[in-house]
Order: structure tokens, then C-alpha cells, then sequence
């Protein structure tokens, strides 16, 4: 009877506690629920898209204008009584800046064989006061002087002789002062199409393809081509062969750095510093090639 007792009252005591336990896990339970469907309602009132609005929040924010005409866009930014400024159109290039851009850089940028400097008022003042007939003359057909030497078109035989003289009006005006301005020198030329169709752009430092043609029709052909101060033309075995015999290492250092021999000057990288050493021997390269 005392054993059955003592079960009993231990039965009971588990009882007790297991319930107080569940009772406790049931409240904890009910807490977390109350605490999870707060903070959930929450996060929907925060993020919610409502129906109203969802055509607004997906619509597309631009359509293209094909009607032709200039549409005025408000900056938000701006203030309301801030009268929006049209942006000025950037002017067109003239075929005297183009033609500059083109093959007249090669020289006149850097002082090159005796070039007067883009600018550069105090070399320009005995030129102009020749006469501008006179600068159209030496342009168009090439001049020796004790200063200098000036091909024929600045070597780009195809182009037209009134794109060489807007190019004479375009310096003339940039040494007077006036507002003139070049692209920079490491800008993109236009390479002469040597069967004188529309010539391409030349990227100024290339990028793919053959580099070596590339470069040279950048600015090598500059000299190269109508022989100016003294370079060998460009296919000229005669010219090349006793260069060539001083090695393909000599040929480098001279194009890179520079050289003044007897025949005549080579400026460094041929004017264009913005050039990479291994596109100027590129350059080098297809030029032997092509004059053996």
C-alpha cells in the first residue's frame, strides 16, 4: 500500500510539471506568433505595391521622338523659376580644320622639318607677310627653304587643292590670334585612301588589324611618301637597301628617338609621341617589307 502511494504521488508531481511546462512552451508560442505577424504586417505596409499605382511604377520612362522636331527635357533637379538653357550645338568641322586634323598635324603640331607650330605667332609673322598667295603656292606645290622643307600638300597628294588652302586660312587665322582651334593631336586622322576614293578613318593608335600599315597611314606616309626631308619613299628599294643593311635594331632606335643624318631629318616616332614603341616598329616593319 505505501509503494502504491508513493507511485501515485510521484505519478502526480510529473503531471504537475509537464503541464506547467506546457503551459509555459504554449504562452512562449502564442508570444511569437503575436511578435512574427507584427513585424510581417509591417514589412507589407513598407513593400506593398498596390493595384492603383502599379501601371505608374512599370511605365517606361522615355519614348523616342520621331517627329523630328527638338523636344526641351526639364531637369528635376533645377528650380522651378530656373529657365532651362538650350545646349549649344558644337560647331561643324571645316575642311580647313579636317584637312589640318588630316596630314598637317604631322608636322605643323610638333615643329617637324622646320614647320611653323600650330599657334605660334612669332613663326607664323614672316610667313604671312609673303603673302597668303604665296603660303597657297608652297602648300600646293612644295618648298625648300634655309628653315625648312614643305611637300607637296604636306604629302597628301589626293587632296583637293581647296581643302590644302582652307587648311593655309585655318593656321594663319590660329597664329593671328584668332579662334581656331585644332582637335588634339592624339585625336583620330583620317588615313588618304590610296586610290584616292573617301579615305578612312585611322584610329591614332591601332588597335587591330595591320598594325604596321596602320600606323604608317596615320602619319609615316607624311614623309614617306612624297620622300619629304630626305625619307626614302615608301617603296623604294634603292632608298631603303643601305638603311636596311644597318639592321632592324638601327631602324628602330632612329624612328623612336629620333635621327639627323645627312639625308635628311627623322623626327622622333615621326612626330606622334602619343604612338607606342611597338606600333612605330610595326610601322618600320611594313616599310621594309614593301621596299625590298
Amino acid at each position: 500500500m505505501d509503494n502504491h502511494q508513493h507511485n501515485a504521488q510521484q505519478d502526480a508531481v510529473f503531471i504537475r510539471n509537464f503541464g506547467l511546462v506546457f503551459a509555459g512552451l504554449f504562452v512562449i508560442g502564442i508570444i511569437v506568433v503575436v511578435l512574427a505577424r507584427t513585424v510581417y504586417s509591417h514589412f507589407l505596409a513598407t513593400t506593398q505595391i498596390y493595384e492603383g499605382d502599379l501601371d505608374s511604377r512599370i511605365a517606361p520612362v522615355g519614348a523616342a521622338n520621331t517627329s523630328g522636331t527638338a523636344i526641351a527635357v526639364a531637369n528635376p533637379g533645377a528650380s522651378a523659376d530656373a529657365a532651362p538653357a538650350a545646349a549649344p550645338a558644337a560647331p561643324a568641322s571645316g575642311p580647313g580644320e579636317a584637312t589640318y586634323n588630316k596630314v598637317c598635324f604631322a608636322c605643323h603640331a610638333q615643329g617637324i622639318a622646320g614647320a611653323p607650330k600650330f599657334k605660334d605667332a612669332a613663326a607664323w609673322g614672316p610667313r604671312i607677310a609673303k603673302g597668303v598667295d604665296t603660303l597657297y603656292k608652297h602648300a600646293l606645290e612644295g618648298f625648300q627653304g634655309e628653315a625648312g622643307i614643305m611637300p607637296p600638300k604636306g604629302g597628301g597628294a589626293d587632296i583637293p587643292d581647296a581643302d590644302i588652302k582652307a587648311a593655309v586660312d585655318f593656321m594663319v587665322k590660329a597664329a593671328q590670334g584668332g579662334d581656331a582651334a585644332p582637335a588634339p593631336v592624339a585625336a583620330t586622322p583620317a588615313a588618304p585612301a590610296a586610290d584616292a576614293t573617301a579615305a578612312a578613318a585611322i584610329p591614332a593608335v591601332a588597335a587591330a588589324g595591320d598594325k604596321g600599315k596602320q600606323v604608317f597611314d596615320a602619319v609615316c606616309f607624311a614623309c614617306h611618301t612624297p620622300g619629304a626631308a630626305g625619307a626614302p619613299k615608301f617603296g623604294d628599294a634603292t632608298a631603303w637597301a643601305p638603311r636596311i643593311a644597318k639592321g632592324m635594331d638601327t631602324l628602330y632606335e632612329h624612328s623612336i628617338n629620333g635621327f639627323m643624318g645627312e639625308a635628311g631629318l627623322m623626327p622622333p616616332k615621326g612626330g606622334r609621341p602619343d604612338f607606342a614603341d611597338a606600333e612605330i616598329k610595326a610601322a618600320v616593319d611594313y616599310m621594309t617589307a614593301n621596299s625590298k
